[in-house]
């Protein structure tokens, strides 16, 4: 039982090992944007910059106005008011009629069968004239210059989708270490190591910026196809690939930035449509076995080397430190590649635990509910079911 276990150990540390050597070829061979040089253009293509919005009343303006101040020379800027109950719809109005870049659309109804989100990307891109189309949030903010940048180096890539990844701004220590272990696992799940190699098949997609070419994005089914679909920007980037796109992601920390959650408890309630759905597949089961395997891994550097010297046997406690090593490697790489003074990378395998808890609650919620509730409105399991398109 005793050898069994110190088996069982070994083999979750080769597991942890590979998932953080596969982590350390993510964030190493990703590039920065700002450390790219690029060739200006002769002409600079029109961009449409598509925004939708929900009740984004405390955050909008400051965020739209970020992109009024860019220099970006042929711009427009869709505003969609998805159904607000707040003073969006008044203050979209209000930056429209003060530049008249800003295109106001505002959404009454939802019609059956679509997700919010989705349905107000699918109007924005009616009105969009753009040969480029920027979908983002809200709340994402952005540094001077940032629009030409993006748009020089997708030109140069010659690549019809960019996803760019921002700075999250953490108002709490542990609400970072949460958010790292998302991105993480994001990075694992995305295949982000190989999504800029060419003939890759793997996909990604971020909400806070997807660039994508108005020619390669006509080629999809459009945002029809994906209106039940609760992760919609990872979704589009699956559209694309399946069109035959191609895809480009770098890290723009010095670009963009965006507070995804005020809090812990924000980003439990926020990743209720998310987590269920994209890695469980509305499927309970699946989620258990995800959580379990999970925990096995975070517990089994640590127990492996106390196993391992508690018996005096090598090959455990050498696998647990080797394991707990290249944490600390990929940490020490996370920290100086993000440019960041903080140390909760160091943390990652209790993020990893705190991801597994909003897994159990989304799930839970899920089926509890017979569905999810996003912004005032319910959507029910057997038609998420039949609409998704992405499983990671």
């Amino acid at each position: 039982m005793l050898l069994a276990l110190q088996i069982f150990c070994i083999l979750l540390c080769v597991a942890w090992i590979a998932a953080f050597v596969y982590l350390i070829r993510s964030v190493r061979y990703l590039p920065v944007l700002s450390e790219q040089e690029t060739r200006t253009p002769s002409l600079w293509p029109r961009l449409s910059v598509v925004v939708p919005a929900c009740n984004e009343a405390p955050h909008l303006e400051s965020a739209v106005l970020t992109l009024t101040q860019q220099d970006y020379p042929d711009l427009e800027i869709v505003l969609v008011d998805d159904r607000s109950t707040d003073d969006t719809g008044k203050i979209i109005d209000r930056l429209a009629q003060n530049d008249p870049r800003i295109r106001p659309a505002h959404v009454e109804t939802l019609p059956s069968g679509w997700l919010g989100k989705v349905h107000a990307l699918h109007r924005g891109v009616e009105e969009a004239s753009g040969d480029w189309l920027l979908f983002t949030d809200a709340d994402v903010h952005f540094s001077p210059g940032a629009l030409r940048r993006a748009i020089a180096f997708a030109l140069d890539q010659r690549t019809d989708h960019l996803a760019l990844i921002p700075r999250t701004i953490h108002k709490s220590f542990w609400l970072e270490v949460a958010v790292n272990a998302f991105a993480l696992f994001f990075l694992i799940t995305t295949r982000a190591a190989g999504i800029n190699r060419p003939g890759s098949k793997a996909f990604v997609g971020i909400g806070a910026f997807n660039l994508v070419s108005a020619k390669a994005f006509h080629r999809t089914p459009g945002f029809e196809w994906l209106r039940l679909e609760p992760g919609d920007d990872v979704a589009l980037g699956f559209m694309l690939k399946q069109a035959g796109a191609t895809t480009r992601l770098a890290f723009a920390q010095e670009e963009l930035s965006v507070q995804w959650y005020p809090s812990v408890a924000a980003m439990f309630k926020g990743l209720e449509k998310n987590l269920f759905g994209p890695a469980s597949h509305y499927r309970w089961w699946r989620m258990i076995f995800q959580v379990v395997v999970i925990w096995a891994l975070v517990l089994a550097p640590p127990v492996a080397f106390l196993l391992g010297l508690s018996v005096a046997s090598a090959p455990p406690w050498i696998a647990g430190a080797a394991a707990i090593s290249m944490h600390l490697l990929f940490s020490v790489l996370f920290i100086t590649k993000l440019r960041t003074k903080s140390f909760a990378p160091l943390l990652l395998p209790v993020g990893m635990l705190l991801i597994t808890f909003m897994m159990l609650r989304a799930g839970y919620k899920c089926l509890k509910n017979d569905g999810i509730d996003w912004r005032g409105t319910h959507y029910p399991l057997e038609q998420l079911r039949a609409g998704q398109r992405i499983k990671l």
